[in-house]
Order: structure tokens, then sequence, then C-alpha cells
């Protein structure tokens, strides 16, 4: 508790903000349905340790999903967080192994800022679809 104590104070120290609590992280889609959203600054994607394991992690703005009652139409920001083939794959489309992010010959902006669709098969599996 002392060393996160004294990293937030480091933070604080270094013109970061002061933060307490945890982010709001994106609930499992339930099978057969699917949710949508838009993904945030790719700089934020990071592979994260859990207690259940190495995990992807990226910073979205939920558009859609089954387990939510009602989304504001500007969308809910959060993290998506998941062990899931889909999450490694949009990983590596950006990170090399070494977790530097590639360079691409296009502006992969379009890509990015489309509305993209994770899909949760009836199996349990996850399938993610950017459009083009």
């Amino acid at each position: 508790m002392q060393n996160y104590i004294k990293a937030c104070v480091l933070l604080h120290i270094m013109g970061e903000p002061l933060k307490f609590g945890v982010e709001p992280n994106m609930r499992e889609v339930p099978p057969g349905e699917h949710a949508t959203f838009k993904v945030g600054k790719v700089e934020d994607w990071k592979v994260i340790e859990t207690e259940w394991g190495e995990k992807y992690s990226f910073p979205i703005t939920l558009l859609s999903h089954p387990s939510y009652d009602s989304i504001p139409k500007k969308g809910l920001e959060m993290q998506w967080q998941t062990k899931s083939g889909s999450a490694q794959g949009l990983y590596d489309w950006m990170y090399t192994k070494e977790h530097v992010m590639k360079v691409f010959d296009h502006d992969m902006s379009k890509e990015l800022d489309s509305v993209m669709t994770l899909y949760r098969r009836d199996t349990g599996t996850y399938m993610l679809e950017i459009p083009q």
C-alpha cells in the first residue's frame, strides 16, 4: 500500500492527475449477441497482467451492448479487457511482439475511427469485425 501511495504522489508531482478507483470495464457479451464500440487512442492499448492472467486492454467508447439497459448517444467510456483471440488479433495488427507500435505506409485513421462490432458466437468465442 505504501508503494501505491508513493507512486500516486510521484505521478501527482510530475503533473499527472491524482486518481483513485478503477476504470469501468465492458461486461462480457452474452452468447449469440453482439456489441458495438469505437476504440480509443492506439498509444493507450496495453497488455496487462491480472489475477486471471495476461489480458489485452483497450480504451473504448461503448455504443451498444445487450447487457446495458441504456447507453447515451455519445456512448460510455470504458476499458475492454479480454483474453479473446479477436483482441489479440486487434493488438497484433497494430503492435509487434516486442509491444512496439508498427509503422504503416498508409493512414490507419479510417479503420481505427470506425464502429467495430464484437460478435459472440453461441460457442462462447468472439469475432471482431472492422469495416473497411
